[in-house]
C-alpha cells in the first residue's frame, strides 16, 4: 500500500493505513502471535517493510488524527523503547536515523517533532532510574 507520492508520506494515507480493516486484522494477528509485546512485533514488521525513518514519520502523522492516534501512540512507545534499548540518544536518532543536523532542525518539522517526543521519552526513562 503506498503511503504517499514521490517519496513524500501523506497524512491521509497514513491514517487510511492505520484505520484500515486489513491493518486491524493484521494487528489482531500480531497480538495473537506475541501476546507479551504485540506493539514491538508490529513496529518491527512495519520497519522491515517501510524502513525505520518512514515508520517514525508515519507514527508522528498518525498521532495527529483521532482515528489513528491510539495505534500510533502504541507504535511510538515500541519505537522509542527500541531506540532506548539500543542506546540511541535523541541527538543520535536525529543525525543518524533521521538524517538531520541539529542546527537545521527547524527546517524539518516532522523530524523535529519526532526528536522532541523522543527527547521527552528519554528524559522520563532516565528520571525513573
Amino acid at each position: 500500500m503506498p503511503i504517499g507520492k514521490n517519496d513524500f508520506i501523506e497524512s491521509k494515507m497514513v491514517v487510511k493505513l492505520f484505520t484500515s480493516r486489513n491493518f486491524k486484522v493484521w494487528s489482531n494477528y500480531a497480538t495473537e502471535l506475541n501476546k507479551k509485546d504485540p506493539e514491538t512485533a508490529m513496529f518491527a514488521a512495519l520497519k522491515d517493510v517501510f524502513g525505520e525513518k518512514n515508520v517514525a514519520t508515519m507514527i508522528v502523522l498518525g498521532k495527529d488524527s483521532w482515528s489513528s492516534n491510539s495505534v500510533a501512540k502504541k507504535l511510538e512507545t515500541a519505537q522509542f523503547k527500541s531506540w532506548y534499548e539500543r542506546g540511541q540518544r535523541p541527538d543520535d536518532v536525529l543525525k543518524n536515523m533521521l538524517g538531520v543536523n541539529i542546527h537545521e532542525i527547524k527546517m524539518y518539522p516532522r523530524e523535529m517533532k519526532i526528536w522532541e517526543d523522543y527527547t521527552r521519552y528519554d528524559l522520563k526513562r532516565k528520571i525513573k532510574y
